[in-house]
């Protein structure tokens, strides 16, 4: 029977902020895919979040926005070294222009059918948590989007609790905070390698695509296959 169900935010909760820029880059003539290379850095799909299995991680790994995402770096550091790199990547400055026009097409939209659910969940007597990679600086604004007290029972962040998915150590720390074994517990994010991850600790998963309620239909089955007694709308 599932106990647990831990949702991630962005992808989940709310849009992904960091999905696509194609877009911004066609508006700002910048070659397609440096803004990805320019925020994240190149690296291996799993760099800096460890192996599944037992959370290992290989220091020369870690990007400086994984560091930003485990509380490591702070926003301001950050931003100056991604404006120092933008010229090698993007082939010119990052103009206050650029930056206004990024911040200006992205925040938080939030997907109410997926808060409606929790609140259906919540309501029901499941726990419920939230795990989410997120940055320090910008705490109050994701937290302000919708209201999370009303909704968890544990809330998990990376950069407060120093390590990041997919490292296994905080599935493990969200479970325990919860009260709940790993395999009694159902995980949503929109990240193959998060979903992996938690897979491999024996938490059943939904990988979040682009429709909420397909999200939705299919936590619904796997809380119906594993016995937990949920009532219809």
């Amino acid at each position: 029977m599932i106990e647990l169900v831990i949702f991630d935010y962005g992808g989940v909760i709310s849009e992904s902020l960091l999905r696509d820029f194609s877009d911004f880059e066609r508006r700002r003539e910048l070659p397609a895919g440096s803004v990805s290379r320019l925020l994240f850095g190149d690296r291996p799909a799993n760099a800096g979040g460890g192996d599944p299995v037992d959370g290992a991680v290989d220091p020369d790994e870690i990007s400086d926005f994984h560091r930003l995402e485990t509380g490591e770096l702070d926003f301001a550091t950050y931003l100056n070294q991604v404006l120092a790199a933008a010229p090698d990547i993007l082939g010119r400055d990052l103009e206050p222009a650029d930056l206004e026009a990024f911040s200006g097409s992205t925040g938080p939209r939030i997907y109410w059918p997926i808060v409606h659910e929790i609140w259906r969940l919540r309501a029901q007597g499941l726990r419920l948590a939230l795990l989410t990679n997120n940055v320090r600086e910008f705490h109050d604004t994701w937290w302000d989007s919708f209201p999370v007290e009303e909704c968890f029972d544990v809330v998990i962040d990376s950069s407060e609790v120093g390590m990041r998915k997919p490292d296994s150590r905080i599935y493990t720390l969200t479970c325990e905070q919860a009260g709940s074994k790993p395999t009694a517990a159902v995980f949503l994010d929109d990240n193959y390698d998060n979903i992996e991850a938690a897979r491999a600790l024996g938490i059943e998963v939904v990988h979040v695509g682009l429709d909420p309620l397909v999200a939705i239909a299919e936590l619904q089955e796997i809380l119906g296959r594993r016995g937990t007694k949920v009532k219809n709308r």
